[in-house]
């Protein structure tokens, strides 16, 4: 089985926003590529780079840069399944999911992605309690 970023890489040529950006950053692989940048993605170059054929993602000067995962439901699905419900992860709430995938990898509505994720777990909604404190215990009448 590949690697999560061999993949990436792999998806690349799929993504017209992903292809832009690399031809942009000036990889080899799609300088000849017509995939032109929009306005947007021009004025925010400088979030952007490339290394060793992946694409990372900045969202400020101190943040740590984060892979670019192009758009592909499996390869989203496939980083989501190894951050939440491999063993070592221990199917952890949206938060910390998303505190964990956040750290590694980028893209549009991530958010979203693992709060969606993380509430169609079908091992967390069969053992993970409900979110609200349960109701007082109350005694039982004593009968005379």
């Amino acid at each position: 089985m590949s690697s999560v970023p061999d993949l990436i890489r792999a998806v690349y040529t799929h993504d017209d926003m992903c292809v832009a950006l690399l031809r942009a950053l000036g990889s080899e692989k799609f300088k000849n590529s017509d995939k032109k940048l929009s306005r947007r993605l021009r004025a925010s170059l400088h979030r952007y780079t490339l290394d060793s054929g992946l694409l990372y993602y900045s969202t400020d000067a101190e943040d740590a840069p984060r892979v670019i995962v192009p758009h592909d439901e499996d390869l989203k699905y496939q980083i989501l399944y190894e951050v939440h419900d491999t063993p070592v992860s221990g199917h952890l709430g949206r938060e910390k999911t998303y505190s964990s995938v956040s750290t590694m990898y980028w893209w549009l509505k991530l958010y979203k992605w693992v709060g969606t994720y993380v509430r169609t777990c079908e091992t967390c909604q069969r053992t993970k309690s409900l979110p609200h404190a349960a109701a007082p215990l109350a005694g039982l009448p004593v009968p005379t």
